[in-house]
């Protein structure tokens, strides 16, 4: 095929994660994709008029119809319809903190990190085991589906004892009523989600209220911050992260050691999702007999190759990606040095997306808009 292949790319801004688009590309660019890279901005990857516009620009301005993106969470079936009825392939990566309600679209395929999937595995895990969950997060991340994914799980069996969620505008005393909301109800454990500036917010309550000497956590990736991890080293108790994958894991893949080696510091959750989506891109130039849409979705199906997470491949029925989730234990060497341990494996065999991916999204859903969490 033509070294000079043209790949558009859709890349978000953060005001919280301002390293998101360098992540992203980096790990696009680990892949060592040969082909020539056209950026495009699509701000907080909310306004689906803006995304078409700069798919349209891709589109005709410089004949692209390979385009990856790094995509919001709502509003995106017109950009799907848009892609698939103009034969543009769009390989998208999302976090996955909403239901997934979509069907599948021709040409479109969705990587994903999976976080309410992530939020659901662990509810089957709380359920096998009849633990009580309490549950705490902020006014902001409450507005994603995590707790509807946890719920959903629990097939109508009722393992809350509570719920806390910090106000928009936090009380002088946010850490004492915490403590007291979910020392009232003793849960077995403490299933908390914050992200961004609200994880910094919610470290500062935990340094307070000392909650997480009195209950095992079990929490998003998001959750972690450099607060939390030093908290935790000063009081080392018993931390859980659920995830597809995570940083400072302790088996190590050749992924993290080759992004450490070429850009000197640890890959981040958004530069696992580029890398993913290049290695995909990669392969299925390779296997494709041309650059036709037509014959690059016949490769996409067949793909299947070993990733970071690993096998990659995509359900033929939705068109994502399908990785087991893992429980992380947080680890303190002799040095005291923090790492995270897979003692869990949690099997995806599909059902959480299946079951939603053809239902019709509730007209009056909540939810945020944006392509990542926080603002």
């Amino acid at each position: 095929m033509d070294k000079q292949i043209k790949i558009g790319i859709l890349i978000p801004k953060s005001q919280q994660y301002p390293s998101l688009d360098r992540d992203f590309i980096r790990g696009l660019k680990l892949s060592n994709l040969n082909v020539k890279l056209f950026v495009e901005s699509i701000g907080i990857g909310a306004d689906e008029k803006l995304i078409i516009d700069k798919i349209q620009k891709l589109n005709f301005q410089e004949d692209i119809s390979i385009i990856i993106g790094f995509l919001g969470h709502c509003n995106t079936s017109d950009v799907y319809k848009y892609a698939s009825n103009n034969k543009i392939l769009l390989l998208v990566a999302d976090l996955g903190a909403t239901i997934p309600y979509q069907s599948a679209y021709k040409g479109i395929y969705i990587n994903s990190l999976g976080l309410t999937e992530s939020c659901y595995q662990v509810g089957k895990y709380f359920s096998d085991k009849k633990y009580k969950i309490a549950t705490s997060t902020s006014f902001y991340d409450s507005g994603y589906g995590m707790l509807h994914a946890l719920e959903y799980a629990f097939k109508g069996q009722n393992h809350f004892t509570a719920h806390y969620i910090t106000p928009f505008n936090p009380r002088e005393n946010e850490a004492t009523h915490m403590d007291q909301t979910i020392n009232t109800q003793q849960p077995s454990v403490v299933f908390a989600f914050y992200s961004g500036l609200y994880a910094d917010e919610n470290a500062d309550f935990l340094k307070q209220n000392r909650l997480t000497q009195k209950y095992p956590f079990y929490v998003t990736p998001f959750f972690i911050n450099d607060k939390i991890l030093a908290e935790y080293k000063n009081n080392p108790h018993e931390l859980y992260v659920v995830s597809t994958w995570m940083q400072h894991d302790t088996d190590a893949t050749d992924f993290s050691s080759n992004y450490k080696e070429v850009y000197t510091e640890s890959p981040s959750l958004f530069s696992i999702l580029g890398y993913e989506n290049g290695l995909i891109l990669k392969h299925i130039l390779l296997d494709a007999a041309n650059l036709k849409t037509s014959s690059l979705i016949e490769s996409i199906h067949r793909l299947n190759i070993d990733g970071p997470r690993g096998a990659i491949r995509f359900d033929e029925e939705t068109n994502r990606t399908l990785f087991n989730h893992y429980i992380y234990q947080l680890h303190l060497d002799s040095f005291n040095t923090i790492s995270f341990k897979k003692i869990e494996t949690l099997i995806n065999d599909g059902d959480f997306i299946k079951a939603f991916a053809s239902l019709t999204k509730p007209e009056h859903l909540g939810g945020w808009d944006n392509a990542y969490l926080c603002h």
